[in-house]
């Protein structure tokens, strides 16, 4: 299976330059580097999975009997680990730049990210007006279970695709 989003040679350019960076260097060399982002990148997704995970859960219509407001004051959290998965993702990418560009995991993975991303957008310029005055036991507005499905599909399929980076790593 082959993604034609991005090519070896054309982001050539960017692999030298991640390479060349700090956080390359760092990435390549401290021993515990590695290991120490793979488990912030984890505590990160658990943040960002958990919290907005169980919010999409809530619009798809489970635990009704939780207020979608006292769950939305959890979001700030599933922000974080969002930040923290950000960060530490660039630092993986930074390590072995021409291991992720053309690996067809890391693809499909950017592509759910990009979906996830127009989805929080259009969740937040549209519906959660609505969606914020839902009540215990009320259920969400169809477009609000549509958003929340997409969600947790986009954040499901950006973790198996991150999971399965390692078993498609490209060779030259």
């Amino acid at each position: 299976m082959d993604f034609p989003f991005f090519d070896h040679e054309t982001f050539r350019g960017v692999y030298l330059w991640l390479e060349g960076t700090q956080i390359s260097w760092v990435m390549m060399n401290v021993r515990w580097a590695w290991p120490l982002c793979e488990s912030i990148h984890f505590i990160g997704l658990s943040l960002l999975l958990g919290t907005v995970g169980f919010f999409d859960l809530r619009l798809l219509g489970f635990a009704r009997q939780v207020p979608l407001a006292a769950l939305h004051r959890l979001i700030p959290l599933g922000v974080t680990g969002f930040a923290m998965n950000a960060a530490t993702g660039f630092c993986f990418l930074a390590g072995a730049p021409d291991q992720y560009f053309i690996n067809d995991a890391f693809q499909v993975k950017v592509a759910f990210f990009l979906v996830a991303g127009v989805n929080v957008a259009a969740f937040y310029l549209t519906i959660f007006k609505k969606v914020r005055s839902v009540g215990p036991g009320e259920q969400a507005p169809l477009f609000a279970r549509v958003i929340g499905g997409v969600s947790l599909c986009c954040w499901i399929g950006v973790m198996t695709a991150g999971r399965l980076l390692t078993f498609y790593r490209p060779a030259f």
